[in-house]
């Protein structure tokens, strides 16, 4: 389970517990739920904005003097906690589409809590949820899709061998994963890269081989990527620019939309680099100074050209 799941997960049982036990010391709280005392705090503090309203009154609230002071909790406007909450039938269908596209993804005891959250769904909801709905990802190596499942929730380093596609390589990384989540089909697993030194995306299908280490995952400084708009997909109007990958260069194979042509004795690889648009091409190109070098079309180059130029002139100036 990821660290924002296991939060979302510890702030639902720690509404009813502080409601059972007023006045608790922060330390007894922390102890309870296997945490450090600045962790319930924090979760204290979003908590705070958390409610059935806006307004005062309608949002969870806490004796911030008694929490800082003496290191106690009193919660106060949580009582909604202790009833059921009643939603429409619309709402009823969304969460059951959502399940069975989480449940698509899922694997081991994951699986035994999803269908049941379904089946109660599903019984409260009636005929309305009786409609077909498939949800089709590529398929998995179960060994592999549960290996990560457990590296997640246990917070654990992976060593995978994965395939690229670009050209047509294995190569073996060490990983520290973050989240798994579905896209157009797809299931990707995110995770910061110790070979990359970055956040990188790993498309399940094409993971060769993971192994379990006993080393912790580290929780690298860096936000989760919107993903609201999907991966980026290459259609017929996507722009492109042939460019030389140098040595430095050749992991843009493996996280960007790219076609490899040729590759040359001296180990630059002639590629299509696709983009969202020029501005992000030169953008990217511009990162990578002295690895990427644009073939064409010639605009770009020279806009890459001239950017670099005036950027070089700024630090001459100073």
């Amino acid at each position: 389970m990821s660290r924002s799941r296991q939060q979302v997960v510890r702030m639902l049982a720690l509404v009813p517990y502080l409601q059972a036990n007023e006045g608790v010391p922060v330390n007894e709280v922390a102890a309870e739920f296997g945490v450090t005392s600045k962790t319930i705090r924090d979760d204290l503090r979003l908590l705070m904005y958390t409610g059935t309203g806006e307004y005062a009154g309608e949002l969870i609230d806490f004796d911030l003097t008694a929490l800082e002071q003496d290191g106690v909790v009193h919660i106060h406007d949580a009582e909604f906690m202790t009833r059921p909450f009643r939603i429409s039938t619309r709402e009823g269908v969304a969460l059951i589409v959502a399940l069975r596209t989480l449940r698509a993804s899922a694997s081991g005891s994951e699986l035994t809590v999803i269908d049941s959250a379904l089946a109660k769904l599903e019984s409260a909801v009636g005929d309305a949820a009786a409609a077909p709905v498939d949800v089709v990802l590529d398929q998995v190596d179960p060994t592999i899709h549960s290996t990560i499942v457990h590296a997640l929730a246990n917070g654990k380093r992976l060593e995978l061998t994965y395939a690229t596609v670009a050209r047509d390589e294995q190569s073996d990384r060490s990983i520290d994963p973050r989240r798994l989540f579905t896209e157009q089909g797809k299931l990707y697993l995110e995770a910061w890269c110790l070979k990359a030194e970055d956040l990188r995306f790993f498309r399940l299908d094409r993971v060769i081989d993971a192994q379990l280490t006993a080393i912790d995952a580290e929780d690298h400084d860096v936000k989760v990527r919107d993903m609201s708009d999907g991966i980026f997909t290459v259609g017929e109007a996507t722009p492109y620019a042939l460019v030389d990958l140098h040595p430095r260069a050749h992991w843009l194979t493996e996280y960007y939309q790219v076609d490899l042509l040729e590759q040359s004795e001296e180990g630059i690889w002639r590629a299509k680099l696709y983009g969202a648009d020029w501005a992000w091409l030169r953008r990217l190109v511009l990162r990578n100074a002295g690895s990427v070098t644009v073939v064409q079309p010639a605009g770009l180059a020279a806009d890459v050209s001239s950017q670099a130029a005036v950027a070089l002139r700024a630090y001459d100036e100073q």
